[in-house]
């Protein structure tokens, strides 16, 4: 079994780069989804995407330490556990965004041997917001830039080359021997595809796990809404707006589903930026992730509907 971690902070499109995977190889990993929070809308998302194949692909979930399927154990032992029942040729992880990768790596390192190897760590990240990222969270993403073999932009479609070139060799510079690939992934040929499932060196479990020191995961808190109600969109809309100026705190990634007059609606929220959109989903769950939430004022604001919006949403 061979093992793909897919880093990136919060709200980078680890997801979105993950299904392009999906679609631009011929491969059928297994697919190991740290979820951040009660929450499981990342793997929709990608079950979606793999139901478009002609085998799907198996989705696992993993929340904050413990897999969500009957292996409930640690990291490590439910990665084996993976390995010894399924045993697929290829199994990608995906971290939540407030992980270390080096400490991800660490944990695998027992299991690296003749029968499971590690393939190169990508972290994708977004040029734009990268300066930015670094100085709110300096110790989280210089890790996660550090211990990348390669690193993905995203989010940068209509970003100059000179401005990316420029964010280039400021990661060269955290880690010099990092592959980085300078405009958007979309446009990689299929060569690259198959180069991120493939080891070329053969020396998979030889990776840089150069640790920083200061603030981790534990610094990070989050606030999990599976009760919700809105009037319209207007009060989402000021919500996420609030979020932003800071009224509940350093919100740093928020998404979510929820019932806003009669319909069901998403929200994400990343990089200084939001987007509301419908949702084929008919149940609530919304997830604020950050540091110094404002839990109980955030529970007020996301039940702002009125009493039969709120009885629908508690069915």
């Amino acid at each position: 079994m061979q093992i793909l971690l897919i880093s990136g902070f919060l709200g980078a499109g680890k997801t979105t780069f993950i299904k392009e995977i999906i679609k631009r190889t011929d491969k059928q990993p297994v697919i190991l989804e740290n979820e951040y929070g009660d929450n499981n809308l990342d793997s929709l998302e990608l079950q979606n995407e793999s139901s478009k194949k002609d085998n799907e692909i198996k989705i696992l979930e993993f929340m904050e330490g413990c897999v969500c399927c009957t292996m409930k154990d640690s990291f490590v032992n439910s990665v084996f556990a993976i390995y010894s029942s399924i045993s697929p040729d290829y199994l990608i992880i995906e971290p939540t965004g407030v992980g270390r990768l080096s400490s991800i790596i660490e944990n695998l390192k027992p299991l690296i041997g003749p029968a499971v190897s590690l393939l190169e760590p990508i972290v994708v990240l977004s040029p734009q917001t990268y300066r930015n990222n670094m100085k709110e969270w300096p110790e989280l993403y210089t890790d996660q830039v550090a211990n990348a073999k390669r690193v993905v932009f995203s989010k940068c479609e209509n970003i100059p080359a000179d401005e990316i070139k420029e964010v280039a060799d400021e990661i060269l510079k955290i880690n010099p021997g990092a592959e980085i690939t300078y405009e958007h992934y979309s446009k990689m040929d299929q060569e690259w595809w198959d180069s991120l499932m493939q080891d070329p060196n053969g020396e998979g479990a030889s990776v840089n796990t150069v640790a920083s020191e200061g603030e981790g995961t534990d610094s990070f808190s989050q606030v999990s809404i599976t009760k919700a109600g809105l009037h319209n969109p207007g009060q989402l809309i000021q919500i996420l707006e609030d979020c932003l100026r800071g009224e509940f705190g350093h919100v740093a990634r928020a998404k979510g589903t929820l019932w806003v007059n009669n319909e069901i609606l998403r929200f994400d929220l990343a990089d200084r930026m939001y987007a509301i959109t419908d949702s084929p989903d008919d149940g609530c769950q919304c997830v604020f992730i950050g540091k110094y939430l404002d839990e109980k004022k955030l529970r007020d604001r996301m039940c702002g509907a009125d009493k039969n919006t709120r009885r629908r949403v508690m069915i």
